[in-house]
């Protein structure tokens, strides 16, 4: 593992809270997050390439939960998956702030 659990909750902090602006607060994160391993990527600009990952719930409406894929090679956001399965792939806009752009099938 490149990067500790601390420093993968605080990227997921910082993702949903560009993500979700004003909506945002420290509950949204599940902290009981899971390190992976090598994996094969299945959605997004990143499809087929193999990585090593985090997977970070986060709470969502009704109980249910989100999950964001963080590389642990780059310590950068892969995807986002909603619990209704819509996959969002994690971008940067140019002053660096992330935003979701849903992958088209």
């Amino acid at each position: 593992m490149k990067y500790t659990k601390e420093q993968i909750i605080a990227k997921a902090k910082l993702v949903m809270e560009n993500h979700l602006e004003k909506y945002y607060t420290e509950k949204c994160i599940d902290e009981d997050i899971k390190y992976i391993g090598k994996e094969v990527i299945e959605y997004g600009k990143y499809k087929g390439k193999k990585d090593s990952l985090w997977l970070v719930a986060i709470n969502s409406l009704f109980d249910n939960h989100n999950f964001l894929h963080i590389s642990d090679e780059t310590g950068e956001p892969i995807y986002y998956q909603n619990f209704n399965s819509y996959i969002f792939d994690v971008e940067k806009d140019k002053d660096g702030k992330y935003f979701m752009k849903e992958v088209e099938y």
